[in-house]
């Protein structure tokens, strides 16, 4: 079967999870920040903090490891980069062995000296208990500086990351060593699990990734297209800002959905029309997007939480710790404590249904995670409830 070849117009936009979009915009604080981090290891200094990028799901943090990672790469012989997830680390033994791999005969140790043959002997693996971490990943980093990138950090076990945070603390007094971290909002919860509470004096290197500017929404759009000999009329790039939220996942999706129609008509102008025509596949996607994350706030027993704490964002748009408790014992049992309301708001930041943006000044705000999220909650919990979701959300 003969392939059409204009079938296999190359894909532009890139709504996945992880995909490099085509325009990388709205991130310089964050670039800049890793860059300079680079500049550190590549100077032979460890930088003077480690990086830590917390958000909601679709908002580019792997996308930014993935760029760091390139940058990376790009000075291959003056440093190392690992990029890793806890999966690959699930014990204290596999991070040792990913971190500071033994070379040749020092990956094994005499296990039992023959009897009958003078000499003779078995040799085996040393157990991760024999080694210490931060002596081997020292001289590491000695050798070559080393920057480790952990995404879902926020699922990493408690004890291979208090491994992990205390080595990194004391490796970078005496080598250029870098951990960058990468989760959900719920990761600093996470780390403060650990022990570790060193982790949150990370100054510049305490990153919050959440909604681009309108500008930057704009720029992600145009730029990829401009790239490629097509305009779009101001009243379809309103369109798809506004249908987008200015989260990048949807941004990408729209993308997606308007070069589409510029392959489907030929038009090298992109008009309301086509923005238009777009509209409803991009809103099946989002409803799909947020069905998914109803289902997870189900599954994990936070759903009659989260139709209270949604309730609360729908008169504004952000709350504070205080404003927010109230919400969240409202959807625990009328006897649930202190720490029970801590518990259950973690959960909800865990899910990204609700965050804090780092580096606010006070009064600290919570605001929601993925946009309209909350009225799809809400949709669900009483369908007669106010007007229906606007068809672009």
């Amino acid at each position: 079967m003969k392939t059409d070849m204009k079938t296999m117009e190359q894909r532009l936009f890139t709504p996945g999870d992880g995909a490099t979009p085509p325009a990388l915009t709205g991130r310089e604080r964050e670039e800049a920040v890793l860059t300079r981090c680079l500049g550190d290891l590549l100077g032979g200094r460890a930088p003077p903090h480690n990086v830590v990028l917390t958000g909601p799901r679709g908002t580019g943090k792997t996308v930014l490891l993935n760029w760091f990672e390139r940058a990376c790469r790009n000075y291959v012989s003056d440093v190392d980069v690992r990029k890793l997830t806890p999966d690959d680390i699930p014990t204290r033994d596999a991070l040792i062995e990913v971190l500071a791999p033994p070379s040749g005969i020092a990956k094994l140790v005499p296990r039992k000296l023959g009897v009958a043959a003078v000499g003779s002997v078995e040799w085996a693996p040393p157990a991760g208990g024999m080694r210490n971490l931060r002596e081997e990943l020292t001289a590491r980093c000695r050798r070559k500086p080393l920057a480790v990138l952990l995404d879902e950090a926020h699922t990493l076990d408690l004890e291979v990351g208090r491994a992990l945070l205390n080595a990194s603390q004391q490796v970078r007094a005496d080598a250029p060593f870098l951990l960058v971290l990468a989760g959900t909002p719920g990761l600093a919860a996470h780390l403060g699990a650990m022990n570790a509470s060193f982790w949150s004096r990370l100054g510049e290197g305490r990153l919050g990734i959440g909604l681009l500017s309108d500008a930057a929404a704009r720029a992600a759009l145009v730029e990829p297209l401009a790239a490629h000999d097509e305009g779009i009329d101001a009243d379809a790039l309103a369109t798809a800002v506004d249908g987008s939220q200015r989260y990048p996942y949807f941004i990408q999706l729209w993308g997606e959905a308007l070069w589409e129609r510029r392959l489907a008509t030929g038009a090298t102008q992109l008009t309301i029309a086509h923005a238009t025509a777009a509209r409803p596949g991009v809103t099946a996607r989002i409803t799909d997007y947020y069905e998914d994350r109803y289902l997870e706030l189900d599954r994990s027993g936070w759903l009659a939480v989260a139709e209270r704490v949604a309730a609360g964002f729908q008169t504004m748009p952000t709350l504070t710790y205080e404003q927010l408790k109230p919400a969240v014992a409202a959807g625990l049992a009328a006897s649930a404590d202190p720490q029970q309301v801590h518990t259950a708001l973690t959960a909800l930041q865990r899910l990204g249904f609700v965050w804090r943006p780092p580096g606010q000044l006070p009064p600290v705000r919570y605001e929601p995670g993925i946009p309209s999220l909350m009225a799809h909650v809400l949709d669900h919990a009483a369908p007669s409830h106010g007007e229906a979701l606007p068809e672009t959300r």
